[in-house]
């Protein structure tokens, strides 16, 4: 997959905030399997450098959010299912590839005792 350096700012923005906030969404299995569609598209899309289509799919996978109401009957809705989540982990790694090294979190040097990092 491009670097997202090839990407605009705001299409990477919104591409990537879906897929951090839809680790965390309850949907019915149906609807998972239409997301992780929209995953295998987004990922198509990042391959072949076409940013309209990678803004269209974050909109359409906006639209499958959790609403705040569930219907009556709607029973079976689950968290994210395995396979969705390593296609998604994959998806913000594309987009993310620095990332690690800029967060506070994120690797750390220089402060440690030798080979052990700094605390």
């Amino acid at each position: 997959m491009d670097r997202p350096g090839k990407w605009d700012t705001e299409t990477a923005g919104d591409a990537l905030a879906v897929l951090e906030d839809l680790a965390l969404w309850i949907v019915t299995p149906g609807r998972w399997e239409r997301i992780d569609g929209l995953l295998a598209r987004m990922q198509d899309a990042l391959s072949t450098g076409d940013p309209a289509g990678l803004a269209g799919i974050v909109a359409q996978l906006e639209l499958c959010a959790p609403s705040r109401i569930t219907p009556i009957g709607a029973d079976g809705a689950r968290g994210i299912p395995e396979p969705v989540l390593e296609r998604q982990n994959r998806l913000v790694h594309a987009l993310t590839p620095d990332r690690g090294a800029d967060r506070p979190d994120g690797p750390r040097t220089g402060a440690g005792r030798g080979d052990q990092p700094a605390r």
